[in-house]
């Protein structure tokens, strides 16, 4: 016998359980044998029943006075239990909300004996004379006093009743809040939609509708929703749902995106902001099915389906070239400002399947997802080489894509010690698609022109294997510690056949050929955190984020007949990111707390090309790239007295870009860039921030928020005009106040206000962009009780926007009159 199995088996000689004894027999083998001892079994069957193990004499007695539910033991379940043992996930599943379900019992068996309350096992449990079962166990409310004990025993004495409601038929909830609007616009229509998400004119619907039946005491009917038919806005859902049995989820919803259809403005051209004069949107909507099996003591496990549409056109900013009508400014000064638009028919279909589950300790979480995709867009932009309000040419560009796509995500997680809880997971994702593409040129009839581009057969797959592993240590009380780790690998295989028909200007395509990308990635990341608490009335806290990823990249393109032309490249890129945080929180005062943090973030990419093409282009000559970036907040908040609060808030940011090249030369041999390490640009804001709270007397109560943000973007110019620095502030405003004028009437009001001018200032070389505009919102009214079960509110809107930098093309005014009844029974 060995030294390990002689310890094994002494242990075990040793190894007694309240009910029996285990006994080893000796020799060369291992033997055991299980001693049944009756009498054990029987204390431990009491013990475990909470009857014989609780000594009665020291229960409180019992009030000595007839008790009343509602009046007397319904404010102690309100107060004490009903958080854990109410119909929401009823912890033990014991639940004390109704007279049923109370006497049935939990997973503890039955806690209520009516008539006898000293045999009672949940007197007994808040007596707090169960060890590891008192109620309400600490720290999740204050032990009941003995007079409350002893009023809970005389009701279980008399015979436990729930009061009048607990006998009437089963319960019925319903409320309907149909609605009424009118809102007038002037200017800009489209842009006002796509801001509000609302369209002009009169409309009418159902604000929320809900009918909510428990037709026994553990199974609940619900069915619920909204429409409003002028937006495309409804959503209607129905649930049944039966305690320790399961769940059935299902519905439908919508709704309507829109937006504004005007392109660039530039103030020299005539237009100066084109305009499609169509009315863009996108309908979105999803529909779904839920199916949960909630059984005591097994896995909760969800089967479920979602079908996904999209399908509408919206607005993009790849905007098509557009020149004045001036003839006599030359062909060099048109300027891509004429609106693009996507037209979308997306469909995606979503089977799911979701376990958890809690066995010896662990938590076990396993969620798989399967995604099918089917995608139909096309891209119209419009080009322009004269003058003219519309284009003279047309760039359609059409793309299909369906794919399938599985993703698999598991997760344990156990509470090893008091002082160390364990987590892990693995996840597994393929992604299979196919796509097509085609991109055309026609003019102003529609004819096509030289010049094409098209894809087929375009296949794609992407696989990734990722794991993860943390652990959160409490060494003491005012100490926490955590460490993760995360590993990622992802292999991408890509191939198309490509053809290329370019105007004569170019070199001397048409070419077809195959295209080819293969990717490997590789990813780890590490992770620590500590947080201190022992000064009083502060925490300190520290983390840092250290990632490294490397890709390995090969792509070919071209015709390989044309061995001049043909593109090869491999690519070997390292990136290794660092992100460490750092700050604290104190709060001496009721009255007074304190917060400021710092965070340092930097990210570095070598590139190693080995390249074979006919010209040292885009990307391939870069070869080094760094990203750091430094961030301060603090945040103050002061309480002085009951009625007003305040928080102060601070943030300072700057981001710093730079590259390293080789030198290149462009295509035609034309121009040569130096190469070298080069500052790329910079990125530096500060913003401040104020919050009110003010609630002066019981009646009134009123918020405030009031941020403001100066910002500065600058790219390295290189001696080009066009290129010049994006600055300037952003200011937002944010309040909203209650007033309640009497038992009946209550006042309220909103005002919401923005302002931005940040922009660039270089319309005598190019096209200015960045973000100049004002906008207002302000709603008020009032919402008046007509009865018990009717309520109706009546408010006003006012909305306006100016916008600068559209030249006014998209500024609007619009007013609007809302008024909504609600019913709700009981």
């Amino acid at each position: 016998m060995t030294k390990s199995e002689g310890n094994l088996k002494s242990e075990a000689r040793r190894s007694e359980s309240p009910i029996g004894k285990w006994q080893l027999a000796s020799g060369n083998s291992f033997h055991s044998s299980f001693v049944f001892r009756p009498s054990s079994f029987l204390l431990l069957c009491c013990a475990l029943s909470g009857h014989a193990a609780v000594d009665e004499t020291k229960l409180p007695p019992p009030a000595r006075m007839t008790v009343d539910f509602d009046r007397d033991i319904k404010p102690i379940f309100e107060h004490s239990c009903y958080r854990c043992h109410g119909p929401e996930k009823p912890k033990s599943r014991f639940r004390l909300d109704d007279r049923a379900s109370a006497l049935k019992g939990g997973e503890n068996g039955v806690d209520i004996i009516p008539g006898q309350s000293a045999k009672s096992p949940l007197i007994h449990y808040v007596a707090r004379l169960v060890e590891d079962l008192e109620m309400p166990p600490p720290g999740k409310g204050e032990p009941l006093t003995a007079e409350q004990v002893g009023t809970l025993r005389a009701w279980i004495d008399q015979g436990p009743t729930w009061g009048a409601l607990s006998n009437l038929p089963p319960e019925l909830e319903m409320s309907l809040a149909p609605t009424l609007r009118y809102v007038g616009v002037s200017g800009d229509r489209a842009k006002f939609r796509e801001l509000e998400g609302f369209k002009e004119g009169w409309a009418e619907g159902i604000e929320h509708f809900l009918l909510k039946e428990r037709v026994s005491p553990d199974t609940t009917v619900t069915t619920e929703g909204r429409l409003l038919a002028q937006d495309r806005d409804y959503r209607v859902s129905l649930q049944l749902q039966k305690t320790d049995v399961g769940f059935i989820r299902t519905g439908a919803g919508g709704w309507r995106r829109y937006y504004d259809d005007t392109g660039g403005y530039y103030g020299i051209f005539n237009p100066a902001a084109p305009s499609l004069d169509r009315d863009l949107h996108l309908d979105l909507g999803r529909a779904w099915a839920d199916f949960g099996l909630t059984l005591p003591h097994w896995p909760e496990v969800v089967l479920g389906y979602e079908y996904q549409f999209k399908e509408g056109a919206k607005s993009t900013l790849e905007w098509g070239n557009l020149n004045s009508d001036l003839s006599s400014l030359p062909l060099k000064y048109g300027k891509n400002i004429y609106p693009a638009v996507k037209e979308i028919d997306e469909r995606v279909h979503i089977f799911k399947f979701d376990l958890t589950h809690d066995f010896y300790d662990w938590h076990v979480e396993d969620r798989a997802r399967v995604e099918i995709s089917d995608s139909k867009t096309t891209d119209y932009q419009g080009l322009q080489y004269s003058s003219g309000s519309t284009p003279d040419g047309t760039v359609t560009t059409r793309q299909g894509v369906n794919h399938v796509q599985g993703m698999n995500t598991l997760r344990l997680e156990r509470q090893i010690r008091d002082w160390w809880l364990l987590s892990g997971g693995y996840s597994y994702s393929r992604f299979d698609g196919e796509a097509s593409f085609n991109q055309t040129i026609a003019d102003s009839a529609g004819n096509l022109s030289p010049g094409f581009f098209q894809g087929d057969d375009i296949v794609l797959k992407r696989e990734t294997h990722a794991a993860s592993g943390s652990s959160l240590f409490l060494p003491a009380d005012s100490l926490t510690l955590s460490l993760a780790a995360q590993g990622e690998w992802t292999r991408q295989e890509g191939m198309g056949q490509v053809a290329l028909d370019t105007i004569p200007s170019e070199p001397p395509f048409p070419f077809t050929g195959p295209g080819l990308s293969d990717s490997d990635t590789m990813k780890t990341g590490e992770s620590a955190g500590i947080r201190f608490s022992r000064i009083p009335y502060t925490v300190l806290f520290a983390d840092a984020r250290l990632e490294q990823e490397r890709t390995d990249l090969f792509q070919e393109e071209g015709n390989p007949a044309l061995t001049q032309f043909p593109i090869q490249r491999m690519t070997f890129a390292t990136d290794d990111r660092r992100d460490v945080r750092g700050g604290f929180h104190t709060s001496p005062w009721r009255w007074f707390s304190w917060s400021g943090r710092y965070r340092s973030q930097l990210s570095e990419t070598d590139y190693d090309h080995q390249k074979l093409m006919a010209y040292e282009g885009y990307p391939a000559f870069i070869r080094h790239r760094t990203i750091d970036g430094d961030e301060f907040q603090t945040k103050l908040v002061l309480r002085p007295t009951a009625w007003f609060s305040t928080a102060l808030t601070y943030r300072y940011l700057t981001t710093r870009y730079s590259t390293a090249t080789d030198s290149a030369t462009d295509i035609a041999s034309v121009l040569v860039a130096p190469g070298g390490e080069l500052l790329a640009g910079t990125y530096r804001a500060r913003e401040y921030g104020l919050n009110v709270t003010l609630t002066p007397f019981q009646r009134l109560y009123f918020s405030g928020a009031f941020t403001y943000s100066d910002a500065r973007t600058e790219t390295a110019q290189n001696g080009v005009p066009s290129v010049v620095p994006y600055q300037g502030n952003v200011f937002t405003v944010v309040s909203s106040a209650n007033y309640q004028l009497n038992k009946a009437t209550t006042l309220h009001a909103t005002y919401s206000f923005s302002r931005a001018d940040y922009s660039q200032n270089n319309e005598a070389a190019a096209l200015p962009l960045g973000l100049d505009y004002t906008r207002h919102g302000l709603t008020a009214g009032l919402t008046r009780r007509l009865s018990d079960s009717v309520s109706a509110s009546l408010r006003y809107g006012f909305y306006q926007y100016s916008e600068p930098s559209s030249g006014g093309f998209n500024n609007h005014t619009a007013h609007g009159v809302f008024a909504t009844l609600v019913f709700k029974w009981p």
